[in-house]
C-alpha cells in the first residue's frame, strides 16, 4: 500500500494548497529530473536515499523535492527494468527478479521478460500480435507492449560470444546485421541489431557513456572518488578503506591483484563449441569454428563458412498453394499470402475459416456459448431483472439487499430501506426524498407556493427564500415586486437604442445591421447581398463595398451614367479622345476604339473620302488601260469595308449587315456566300428580295452567341449569274466584328 501510495502522492500534493508558482514548479522540476538521473547512474541504489540536502531547494520544499525525486526515480527504474527485461527476453535468458528491492509498480524487470516470451512464442507459431487479449488480463501496459515487441521482431544475437554459424541477411528482415557485419567494433560490451542500425548495452554493474559505445563501472556517490585514480587496469571498486580491483568477463585478475590476463577458454575446456567444431582462443573471449560439413538448411561458402540456404530461391521448400515461402536461418516459414481477422484461422492450404470459439470453455457458469461468424456470444440460461441476482445453483432468481451490502447510493441525511427488487431512500422530518438523485432535500417555498412569494424569480434558500428580477428590471422596495429598467439611459448601442418593457432594442442607421451581440452596427455589405440577381443587381458592372454604403465602377472605356448603377460606353472617336491619324478611319468599339486605314487595290477608286464617320469605306474599280487583260478580266466591280460592335453573349439569331443589289428593269441571278472568317459557323447569309422589288439583298445573320473579347473579319461575295452560272460581276464586303468582352 505504501508503493501505491508513494507513486500517486506527487498529483496530489504539488498544488493541493495553491502552492504551484513559478519557483516552486521549477524546483519540483529540477527534483524530478534529478530522480530520474539517479535511477539511470545508480541502479542498485534505494529511490528513497535520495540526497534533498544536495539540492537548492527552500527548507519548507524539500520534503515535496523527496516524494517528487522518488516517484520519478521510480518511472524511470520500472522504464530502465521493462527495456532490460525484454532484451534478456529476447536473448533467450532466464527470466528473473533483477533486484532485491520492489518500487512502486513492483518486479517490471521479470514480468516484462515473461511477457516477452509470450510475445517470442507467438513469434514462432506466426501468430498475430495484436495486444488486445494480453490487455484484457490487466497485466499492465508494460506487459502488453513486451508482448508486442517480442512478437513483432522475435529474438536477438549478442555478440559477446561470436555465433557457431555466419548468417547470411534475410529475404525481407527487419534487421540490419550491424552486429556481426562489425564485430566487436560497434560497442564496448552488448551489440543489438535494430532496423535502423544497431544499439549498444552494458553488462550488469556497468553504464554506457554519453558516445553510446563504451561502458563504465557504476560507482555510489559517496564512494566514487577512490576510483578517480585507479591503479586498475580494468574494473576498480571502492571498499571506503582503499579500492579492489576485478577483470572483466573472460579475464583473471593477474598476481599483482591490479592488472588483467586473458583466460584461454579453449585450454580450460570452458567454451561452449558444440561438437563438429574447434575452439580457437581470442582476448577476452573464443570463437567456435565448424571443422565437419553443415547441417540442414546451411551450405558452405568458398571461404569455408556456412551460409544459409534459401530454400524458397531454390524451389525446394513444401509450401501449400496459398502460403508464401519466407527464408529463415537455417530454414524457411510458409507465411499465408491472406491475413485472416480476428476469429479466423487458417487451414492447412492457407485459407481463413471460422473459429468455433464454443468449443472450448468461452462463457462463464449460467451462460450458452453460441457460434458467429468470427466471433461468439454468451447467452444466459437465466435472465434476472434489475435487482435480482442469480443464487448458487444459477437456477433462480433472488433478490439484493442493497442496504445490506451497501451497495445503494443514499447521501447525506437519507436512509436506505430494501423492497424487492430495488431499494429507497428515506429521510427525516422536515425534508422530502429526491428518489432520482438519492437525496434529502429542503422543502422548496418557490416551488410549493407558487409565483405567490415573488412577482418574477424566487430563489430557494435552505429555510427561506429570496427574490429577484429578471435582467431589464430592479428590485422595488418591497423586495417582492419588480419595475422596469431603462437600459438606454446608459447608452448600451452604438448608434440608437430604444427602451422596451424589461429590455432594449439596438437599430442601426442604414447600410448599417445589426450585429450578432446585439449592440453593435456592422457594414451591410450590399454588393455581396444582391450579387447574381442579374439584371436586378446593384451595379451593371462591378460592386464595390463602402462602409455604410456602395459604389458602382465600370470598366475601362465605359463611364457611369447619372443613375449610379448603368455604364456606357465613351465614344472616343466623336470626343475625339483617339490617336488615329488623318488617313485613318476611327471606328467606335464597346469599351475603345480602332483605327482602320483602307488602301485600294490597283485600278480601284475609294470612293468614301477619309475622316468620313461613316463605318463603311467603299473601294469602285475605275476604267481599265488599253490591253490591260488582267483588269479587263476582273469581274469584281466594288470592295467595300464594314465595321460592326457586338455586346458579348447576344441572343441570337438577329441580322447584323445587309447587302444590296440594285435592279434596272429585270431581276438578275444573284448568289450570296460567307467565304472568309467564319470558320466557327457563327454566322449565315440569307437573300431576301423587298416588298417594292427594287432591290435583292444578301442578310448576314449571327446565329451562334459569339463570347468576347474576340474580333473576326468575314468576306461576304455577291456574284451576279448568266444563264449558264458563270460569274459576270461580283461586289466584295469586308465586314469587321469586335465582340466585347462585357455584355453591354
Amino acid at each position: 500500500m505504501k508503493r501505491f501510495t508513494d507513486c500517486v502522492l506527487l498529483v496530489a500534493t504539488l498544488c493541493l494548497l495553491g502552492r504551484c508558482s513559478g519557483q516552486f514548479l521549477a524546483s519540483m522540476s529540477e527534483c524530478c529530473m534529478r530522480g530520474s538521473e539517479l535511477a539511470k547512474q545508480n541502479p542498485d541504489q534505494d529511490c528513497a536515499n535520495f540526497p534533498v540536502g544536495l539540492l537548492n531547494v527552500r527548507t519548507e520544499d524539500r520534503e515535496n523535492c523527496r516524494i517528487t525525486a522518488r516517484v520519478c526515480c521510480h518511472r524511470e527504474r520500472r522504464s530502465q527494468q521493462c527495456y532490460d527485461g525484454i532484451m534478456h527476453g529476447r536473448s533467450g535468458g532466464v527470466c528473473k527478479t533483477r533486484f532485491s528491492f520492489d518500487e512502486c509498480g513492483g518486479k517490471e524487470y521479470k514480468k516484462c521478460c515473461e511477457c516477452c516470451q509470450l510475445g517470442l512464442v507467438a513469434h514462432r507459431q506466426l501468430l498475430r500480435c495484436d495486444i488486445s487479449s494480453i490487455k484484457a488480463l490487466n497485466l499492465g501496459s508494460y506487459c502488453a507492449e513486451a508482448y508486442k515487441d517480442c512478437c513483432l521482431n522475435g529474438k536477438i544475437v549478442a555478440t559477446t560470444r561470436p555465433p557457431t554459424v555466419t548468417s547470411a541477411p534475410l529475404s525481407g528482415s527487419s534487421g540490419s546485421g550491424m552486429c556481426e557485419r562489425f564485430s566487436g567494433r560497434l560497442c564496448e560490451h552488448i551489440c543489438i541489431n535494430t532496423a535502423e542500425g544497431h544499439v549498444c548495452r552494458c553488462r550488469e554493474g556497468f553504464r554506457l557513456q554519453a558516445d553510446d559505445k563504451t561502458c563504465i563501472a557504476v560507482t555510489s556517490a559517496t564512494s566514487g572518488s577512490q576510483c578517480e585514480n585507479s591503479p586498475c587496469e580494468q574494473r576498480c571498486v571502492p571498499t571506503g578503506t582503499g579500492v579492489q580491483c576485478s577483470c572483466e568477463v573472460g579475464y583473471q585478475l593477474n598476481r599483482d591483484r591490479v592488472s588483467c590476463d586473458d583466460v584461454n577458454e579453449c585450454a580450460h575446456n570452458t567454451d561452449d563449441c558444440q561438437e563438429g567444431q574447434e575452439c580457437f582462443n581470442t582476448m577476452g573471449s573464443f570463437t567456435c569454428r565448424r571443422l565437419l560439413g553443415c547441417g540442414t538448411g546451411y551450405e558452405m561458402n568458398p571461404a569455408g563458412e556456412c551460409v544459409d540456404m534459401d530454400e524458397c530461391e531454390l524451389g525446394v521448400d513444401e509450401c501449400e498453394a496459398g502460403f508464401k515461402c519466407t527464408n529463415q536461418p537455417g530454414s524457411f516459414r510458409c507465411v499465408p499470402r491472406v491475413q485472416c481477422g480476428v476469429g479466423y484461422n487458417y487451414d492447412r492450404t492457407g485459407n481463413c475459416v471460422d473459429i468455433n470459439e464454443c468449443d472450448g470453455s468461452s462463457c462463464p457458469r449460467g451462460t450458452k456459448c453460441i457460434n458467429t461468424v468470427g466471433s461468439y456470444r454468451c447467452q444466459r440460461l437465466v435472465t434476472c431483472g434489475p435487482g435480482y441476482e442469480l443464487n448458487e445453483d444459477e437456477s433462480n432468481c433472488e433478490d439484493i439487499d442493497e442496504c445490506a451490502r451497501g451497495t445503494h447510493d443514499c447521501q447525506g441525511l437519507s436512509e436506505c430501506k430494501n423492497n424487492r427488487g430495488s431499494y429507497i431512500c428515506q429521510c427525516p422530518s422536515g425534508y422530502t426524498a429526491d428518489q432520482s438523485t438519492r437525496t434529502c432535500q429542503d422543502i422548496d417555498e418557490c416551488i410549493r407556493f407558487g409565483g405567490r412569494v415573488c412577482a418574477q424569480n424566487c430563489i430557494n434558500t435552505e429555510g427561506s427564500y429570496t427574490c429577484e428580477c429578471r435582467e431589464g428590471f430592479e428590485l422595488a422596495a418591497d423586495s417582492r415586486n419588480c419595475r422596469d429598467l431603462n437600459e438606454c439611459d446608459n447608452n448600451p448601442c452604438e448608434q440608437r437604442c430604444i427602451n422596451v418593457y424589461g429590455s432594449f432594442q439596438c437599430s442601426c442607421n442604414r447600410g448599417y445591421r445589426v450585429a450578432s451581440d446585439g449592440r453593435t452596427c456592422e457594414d451591410v455589405d450590399e454588393c455581396a447581398l444582391y450579387s447574381g440577381q442579374g439584371q436586378g443587381s446593384l451595379c451593371m458592372h462591378e460592386c464595390v463595398n463602402i462602409r455604410g454604403s456602395y459604389t458602382c465602377r465600370c470598366p475601362p472605356g465605359y463611364e457611369l451614367l447619372q443613375d449610379d448603377r448603368s455604364c456606357a460606353d465613351i465614344k472616343e472617336c466623336d470626343t475625339g479622345a483617339h490617336n488615329c491619324t488623318e488617313q485613318q478611319e476611327c471606328f467606335n468599339i464597346r469599351g475603345g476604339y480602332r483605327c482602320h486605314d483602307v488602301t485600294c487595290p490597283d485600278n480601284y477608286v475609294k470612293t468614301t473620302p477619309t475622316g468620313s464617320s461613316s463605318d463603311e469605306q467603299r473601294c469602285v474599280k475605275g476604267p481599265c488601260k488599253v490591253l490591260d487583260i488582267d483588269c479587263i478580266m476582273e469581274r469584281t466591280t466594288a470592295i467595300s469595308y464594314n465595321y460592326l460592335d457586338l455586346p458579348s453573349d447576344l441572343v441570337t439569331p438577329v441580322d447584323l449587315i445587309s447587302m444590296k443589289a440594285q435592279v434596272y428593269g429585270y431581276i438578275p441571278r444573284l448568289r450570296f456566300r460567307i467565304t472568309e472568317g467564319n470558320q466557327g459557323g457563327w454566322f449565315n447569309v440569307t437573300k431576301r428580295g423587298l416588298a417594292d422589288g427594287g432591290a435583292l439583298t444578301g442578310t448576314v445573320m449571327l446565329v451562334r452567341p459569339l463570347m468576347g473579347p474576340f474580333t473576326t473579319t468575314l468576306r461576304l461575295d455577291m456574284d451576279r449569274l448568266n444563264n449558264a452560272n458563270l460569274v459576270v460581276g461580283r461586289s466584295i464586303a469586308y465586314i469587321t466584328v469586335y465582340v466585347s468582352k462585357y455584355k453591354f
